[in-house]
């Protein structure tokens, strides 16, 4: 089986690289979910993941950028194999590796590079999530849509309130 690395640039979106934020989605039966990434390709680099021989569909993006393609990668492989599953190298723009506890979460709007393993089957070519290189980062920032969970910010709602209305704060009504 040839493999060769393909590298792609874009726009990217719907970052979930980890393992705390991996697509629970459909995959969660057979692969206990994907790494997967969507990326907005200018038309020069749509064409090398094409002339790459590369199967998948684009669709257009809603804002004009290009057309966004989704790769991913099980996070096990349903066949057993090792090089299949797991997370993708994630590497910061000066080629070093992510720290997620450092960097944080790949946002929306980040621009990239989608690295693909493109490899002969017996149906045409296949492709592998291998990694991605962010070349300038947006940090994510919400709380929806998977992800790792925030922790709760709590906030001093007593303060202003005198002592007596402090100690109803505490009793229930009823």
């Amino acid at each position: 089986m040839a493999t060769t690395t393909i590298e792609l640039n874009g726009i990217i979106t719907w970052a979930k690289l980890f393992e705390g934020n991996r697509d629970m989605g459909d995959y969660d039966k057979e692969t206990n979910g994907a790494c997967s990434v969507d990326l907005i390709m200018d038309e020069d680099n749509f064409k090398i993941m094409k002339d790459a021989g590369v199967r998948k569909q684009g669709k257009p993006d809603p804002e004009g950028r290009g057309t966004v393609v989704k790769f991913k990668r099980p996070f096990e492989d349903k066949f057993g194999r090792d090089w299949a599953g797991g997370v993708p190298e994630v590497f910061r723009p000066d080629g070093s590796a992510w720290n997620l506890d450092m960097d944080g979460l790949i946002g929306n709007g980040s621009i990239g590079v989608v690295f693909l393993d493109v490899y002969d089957t017996k149906m045409g070519k296949g492709c592998r999530l291998s990694g991605v290189q962010v070349i300038d980062h947006v940090l994510f920032e919400g709380s929806g849509g998977g992800g790792t969970p925030s922790r709760p910010q709590p906030k001093d709602y007593t303060s202003g309130v005198t002592q007596s209305a402090k100690q109803e704060v505490g009793e229930v009504p009823f």
